[in-house]
């Protein structure tokens, strides 16, 4: 199987506020005050252009689960059993786990000298398709009826052949980035684009089965509103070390769809991803 080679945003250079965007965030505190109890109403609906001081994250995956189910019910699945395993997926995501399939692979030679590999082995859990569909080497995705993609991108490891000293909580850091300003960025296309930072957020993770990081991006630009997560570890045991890498961005675009609806969409399959990460794994390591 090919590896889909995913590039990080290079940022560049800060520019001046120059257009309205969101005040979804702020002055919010996104974090405190959550009520996950889903049996409850959303405390509040929110809309842009007003602040916020909490986010029903429990009522918010309550109304993508019923909207998963509401997908099944109009679908074609006939037979009763996979119906109900549909169900049971939309109402728990992380049952696409459970119901997902292991994809192990050898990458050697040509494609493993690209990430200074002589060869090695590559395993994770592809989800259930009843949420995400492949939709290219690496990549999953799943789009919700309002639009909003949720796509996880999943990068081959990249070993330190240079054997640089890696500081990756700074990496992970995004100091670069200033919170309330435009940025200019290369993008997977490597054509330039102006981003506006609303939020950043730096935690720990399980990534391939190593202690690492969780960074999240919070942006804007002219068409989308988009939530990145990039998770990367360090594997220090092995040679010079090696970094693991996925990227989970959810976005769609502007006109349709509310900050508040992708923090929900986000929140809704976070576990599942992060069980997908923390369990990925790397071996038959050769450098």
């Amino acid at each position: 199987m090919k590896i889909l080679i995913t590039l990080n945003l290079l940022f560049i250079t800060t520019i001046g506020y120059s257009q309205q965007y969101s005040t979804y965030y702020l002055n919010a505190n996104v974090n405190s005050n959550i009520n996950a109890n889903i049996n409850h109403n959303v405390n509040g609906v929110v809309y842009e252009r007003k602040t916020i001081t909490t986010i029903d994250y429990g009522a918010l995956a309550l109304a993508n689960a019923q909207k998963e189910k509401n997908k099944i019910e109009i679908s074609k699945i006939n037979d009763e059993k996979l119906k109900q395993i549909a169900v049971e997926i939309a109402e728990n995501p992380i049952k696409s786990y459970d119901y997902g399939y292991e994809n192990t692979f050898n990458v050697e030679k040509k494609d493993a000298k690209k990430f200074g590999f002589k060869s090695f082995t590559m395993s994770y859990i592809i989800p259930n398709e009843i949420l995400f569909t492949q939709a290219g080497s690496g990549r999953f995705e799943n789009v919700s009826e309002e639009g909003i993609v949720t796509e996880i991108l999943i990068n081959a490891p990249f070993y330190n052949s240079e054997k640089k000293e890696i500081d990756l909580e700074k990496l992970m850091a995004m100091d670069s980035l200033i919170v309330g300003k435009e940025v200019e960025v290369l993008g997977n296309n490597n054509k330039k684009n102006k981003i506006f930072v609303h939020k950043k957020d730096l935690n720990r993770a399980t990534v391939y089965g190593i202690k690492g990081y969780k960074s999240t991006l919070i942006w804007e630009d002219k068409f989308e509103l988009g939530i990145t997560d990039n998770y990367v570890s360090l594997n220090e045991n092995k040679g010079n070390g090696y970094k693991n890498f996925v990227k989970v961005r959810v976005y769609a675009d502007k006109d349709n769809i509310t900050f508040e609806q992708l923090e929900g969409r986000r929140f809704y399959f976070e576990r599942l991803i992060e069980k997908i990460i923390s369990t990925a794994m790397i071996y038959n390591e050769k450098y």
